[in-house]
């Protein structure tokens, strides 16, 4: 079980990002053309769905985790390790930092009164997600983990 959510959670990455990159384009665009369309709501909704599930999944892998169970078991090790560290104390912080400014986005894009404010929320607060979740990613584990 745990290996198979390790791999939906590894493969999400990868949508997650594409729908960052998609949706930050979209605002840089949103801006130039100064119109707020209803694809851009659309891909802000989609991207902090995107963003939930990961975080849901993030939460499951961390209970059955037997590297985050072990590193309970004596977290001053733990913490001397840096993957280690990268995992209990690192990634899930700046993960639901990201998760948070994804839906601080989401609102404050809705509340914006003109097109030009909410491509500017949007592009702020979206970016900030971005950036977040970029520094959070394990870049060094592989896609998938087979056997």
């Amino acid at each position: 079980m745990y290996d198979l959510l390790l791999s939906i959670h590894n493969i999400a990455r990868w949508l997650v990002l594409l729908a960052a990159i998609y949706l930050i384009y979209r605002s840089v665009n949103g801006l130039r053309i100064r119109a707020y369309l209803p694809a851009d709501r659309r891909a802000g909704q989609i991207y902090t769905g995107l963003m939930d599930l990961q975080l849901v999944l993030g939460l499951m892998l961390m209970v059955l985790s037997p590297l985050v169970q072990s590193a309970l078991g004596n977290l001053g090790a733990a913490m001397q390790n840096s993957q280690t560290r990268f995992f209990i104390a690192e990634h899930w912080v700046l993960m639901l930092a990201a998760v948070v400014m994804a839906h601080v986005g989401s609102i404050r894009v809705k509340k914006a009164a003109d097109a030009l404010l909410k491509q500017r929320q949007a592009l702020i607060w979206y970016g900030l997600s971005l950036a977040l979740m970029w520094l959070a990613i394990p870049w060094w584990r592989p896609l998938l983990r087979l056997g």
